[in-house]
């Protein structure tokens, strides 16, 4: 078998990948209660972001104010309140305000938000060990090669002129 052909193999599976959504798999298999299990299961609306936001304050287990989630975070003010809107929609979070100061919001999870911001809290962590893990069977010039490999090969997906 050809180099490339090896290599667009390996591209191929990537893609595949992307579309069965191996984490949202483990999210929903690891879930302790039926409801998030459905939820994480079927929802396909969930974009990493939305997770982070319920792992932080899933990690945080108190309410937090949504302008600390802001400075932590890279997303936009807009962005950011659009996903927090979504996950209270979904019943996921709670906004509500603090009575020393009714402008500023403050955010806590729900119990199905808690479960899944700690799922994915976990699942970041389960991932971090296996990374760690293949990487031990590689010298650092190996990983500087794949480096440099894998943008030349990004470089020439872009530049198609």
């Amino acid at each position: 078998m050809k180099k490339t052909d090896e290599l667009q193999q390996v591209i191929a599976r990537i893609r595949n990948e992307a579309d069965e959504d191996p984490e949202r798999a483990w999210l929903a298999a690891h879930a302790q209660t039926p409801a998030v299990a459905d939820l994480v299961g079927k929802s396909k609306h969930f974009t990493h972001s939305e997770l982070m936001i319920l792992t932080v304050l899933a990690r945080a287990d108190a309410a937090v104010p949504f302008k600390a989630i802001q400075e932590e975070s890279d997303l936009s003010q807009g962005m950011l309140s659009r996903y927090v809107d979504r996950l209270a929609k979904q019943k996921l979070i709670e906004k509500f305000h603090t009575p020393t100061n009714k402008k500023a919001v403050v955010l806590r999870t729900t119990s199905m938000g808690q479960e899944i911001g700690q799922l994915h809290d976990e699942l970041h962590r389960r991932q971090q060990q296996n990374y760690d893990a293949v990487l031990t069977r590689y010298s650092d010039a190996d990983l500087t090669l794949v480096t440099h490999f894998l943008n030349d090969l990004m470089d020439a997906r872009e530049h198609l002129d």
